[in-house]
């Protein structure tokens, strides 16, 4: 295939190019400063890694979203298809407070109850709040 027509294919499928839009934001990728070829590989493919686990992350939460029982994000906004950013809006404030113990364990506890919401995104990923505390 010659180059032009596969990159129009590449053109062709806009969902992809959205994908990778945040390789070309430049907090990514100004001045990334490696030695050498296989680092830049090895880059490229934990990009990639990152990228694929966003991606399931977003598919698994928007399969528990429906027209009728929409999310809602940060600020009020209601969300029929959240993306992965606007989901991890939702844990954006969320803090843990660490207690060490006098014999040396340490136990975790949330500074306030989970939201509907939060306890919504944890349910569809598969998880509760014991994850985090354990």
């Amino acid at each position: 295939m010659d180059g032009s027509k596969l990159l129009g294919m590449y053109k062709g499928q806009i969902h992809i190019e959205m994908n990778f839009s945040f390789l070309k934001d430049p907090v990514y990728t100004d001045e990334i400063y490696l030695k050498k070829p296989e680092r830049v590989k090895v880059l490229g493919y934990l990009f990639l890694l990152a990228l694929t686990v966003y991606r399931v992350f977003q598919r698994r939460i928007r399969q528990h979203i429906t027209e009728q029982n929409p999310m809602h994000g940060s600020g009020g906004r209601i969300l029929r298809k959240p993306t992965a950013a606007a989901i991890f809006q939702i844990f954006k404030y969320r803090k843990i407070i660490v207690f060490r113990m006098p014999d040396g364990t340490r136990t975790r506890q949330f500074v306030r109850p989970s939201t509907k919401e939060e306890k919504r995104v944890l349910t569809s990923l598969g998880l509760d709040e014991s994850v985090y505390l354990g």
